[in-house]
């Protein structure tokens, strides 16, 4: 069952020293704590993006076959905020509430469907300090649960996208995208993590997504599970999970996707062309073209 409370909020304009107090809506359910920190949803508003976040978490939790470890970690919190200037999107990270160390997924727009939401939900089930490991897993989940047009896939496959960008002479070998976010295109910046190279990162994601999903159908969830688990000790063990080097892994895959791919050349040239004449906008072209369709 689904509970509305509210909670005080203190601002204090250090100007005045004044202090106001406004109420923010908040919905729990039984894994999750859903804010809506904009104030500016309506209750049935609110209760729509509460149902569709909820299940959403319970879709990526069987899928996973995962314990959401609220006893240990506390209720996943949800902020719902204000969509970004360019698109929606959201965020996991980890903050200290009540004195204790909880996961928060912030939500930026969407209403009733936002991006990545899938993938985030499955970052705080499975956090990682590896970059490529959280987004193998979370792009898994955002293409079954989440929404298509959301970043990195933006409309279109993702196995297409990566001949894409092999035609296009983009590719990005996978020995070479390291754990950081400098190695994605990115960086913290007043702690939030920032964009400052859109093509390096957008084709990283396409590639970590890709690559997922080709060990999850060639291997199993429970070998990526084992590989999320070990990861946590030890440098991505490719090698004890998969018994093969990480450049076989990435041969066996980009040759599975070449085969899945044969049928769809007309689709891959129009992305190769997007990549070709503005390679730093290329999501935001395909999210255009998809939702002419």
């Amino acid at each position: 069952m689904i509970k509305y409370y509210f909670t005080l909020v203190t601002i204090i304009y250090f100007v005045f020293i004044s202090i106001s107090v406004a109420a923010s809506a908040t919905v729990e359910t039984e894994n999750l704590i859903i804010r809506d920190v904009t104030e500016k949803l309506s209750p049935e508003e609110l209760e729509k993006f509460a149902h569709k976040t909820d299940l959403t978490f319970a879709a990526v939790l069987k899928f996973w076959e995962a314990d959401p470890r609220i006893q240990k970690l506390g209720k996943i919190i949800i902020e719902y905020n204000h969509p970004l200037p360019k698109a929606n999107a959201s965020l996991f990270f980890w903050k200290k509430e009540g004195g204790q160390r909880v996961r928060v997924v912030k939500v930026f727009g969407g209403d009733e469907n936002p991006s990545q939401l899938a993938h985030k939900l499955t970052s705080a089930l499975f956090p990682n300090p590896d970059k490529l490991i959280r987004n193998m897993m979370g792009e898994a989940a955002e293409k079954r649960f989440g929404n298509t047009l959301s970043f990195p896939m933006c409309g279109f496959d993702k196995d297409q996208w990566i001949m894409a960008i092999q035609k296009e002479g983009l590719y990005i070998p996978l020995t070479n995208i390291g754990s950081k976010h400098s190695d994605w295109g990115m960086d913290i910046v007043n702690d939030w993590p920032t964009v400052t190279d859109r093509v390096k990162q957008h084709i990283s994601y396409l590639e970590a997504g890709s690559f997922g999903e080709f060990l999850i159908d060639t291997y199993g969830i429970d070998k990526m599970k084992h590989f999320y688990k070990l990861s946590l000790n030890e440098e991505r063990p490719w090698q004890q999970i998969y018994g093969i080097t990480l450049m076989q892994l990435e041969t066996k895959w980009l040759g599975d996707i070449k085969l899945k791919t044969k049928a769809k050349e007309g689709e891959i040239s129009r992305l190769a062309s997007l990549l070709r004449s503005n390679p730093a906008q290329a999501c935001f072209s395909a999210q255009n073209m998809a939702e002419k369709k």
